[in-house]
């Protein structure tokens, strides 16, 4: 069975503790908060859906068959570098405007780390509109 302390444990160096993606979350909605670019929320909820999308997905692997896995994994794989350019898409949109991105700096680029990022915004999406 699935728990944290094993995420943890099996993710080693990349792992994205709940900590670490709660101050990351944090800082980028405060950074979208102060950014004057007009159009930034529709740049935001893109994001925030294609995270949701990510995390579909990598939920609903964990019972999918090996056949349907192999199907599956070029939408996967699709829908994670979505996200990836959707989250450096806002991430450019913020600096081009004079804010500060430390969040994404602290994100970093390994791409099983962003992928994880994805999943923690799904989860705060999630408890958050019950």
């Amino acid at each position: 069975m699935n728990s944290y302390e094993k995420y943890l444990a099996d993710a080693g160096n990349s792992a994205l503790t709940m900590e670490d993606a709660l101050e990351i979350y944090n800082e980028l909605i405060a950074s979208v908060a102060v950014c004057k670019v007009e159009d930034k929320m529709d740049f935001y909820d893109e994001m925030i859906k294609k995270a949701c999308a990510y995390a579909k997905i990598r939920n609903d692997w964990e019972y999918m068959t090996r056949e349907m896995k192999i199907d599956a994994d070029q939408g996967r794989t699709m829908k994670h570098n979505s996200f990836i350019d959707s989250v450096n898409i806002l991430n450019r949109l913020i600096t081009n405007d004079g804010v500060s991105s430390n969040w994404r700096e602290k994100l970093g680029d390994e791409r099983k780390r962003i992928g994880d990022f994805a999943c923690f915004i799904a989860f705060i999406t999630g408890i958050s509109n019950r």
